[in-house]
């Protein structure tokens, strides 16, 4: 299996997105998610604490790198070699579910505020 520049990219920005969207959604969509399904929360709340300063920042950041994933995944299916990793469908697939969940993170991080 090749490991090309634009699969590893796609994952990076793929999951800083994710990171950056769940540092968001740690003050209130997180906690009230992980109570729904039974879960504890309360070791969320130094993370919300530390990243409260932050949050437009972190929200550029989640945007950016959302986008900026989905963008070379599909930019890159065009470009690909056969055989690597970005031409398989199920990476673009997976990349893009990841981005597609990000987004939801911060939909909610923004709705739950």
């Amino acid at each position: 299996m090749n490991r090309d520049p634009k699969s590893s990219g796609a994952v990076a920005l793929a999951a800083g997105g994710i990171a950056s969207a769940s540092a968001l959604a740690a003050c209130c969509a997180l906690p009230f998610l992980l109570v729904s399904l039974g879960l504890g929360a309360g070791w969320l709340m130094p993370v919300a604490a530390v990243t409260q300063p932050y949050t437009t920042m972190l929200t550029v950041l989640s945007v950016l790198a959302l986008a900026g994933s989905v963008i070379l995944v599909v930019r890159a299916g065009r470009t690909c070699e056969p055989g690597s990793l970005c031409a398989r469908p199920a990476f673009r697939r997976s990349i893009i579910v990841a981005a597609i969940v990000g987004a939801l993170l911060l939909v909610a991080s923004k709705i739950y505020a």
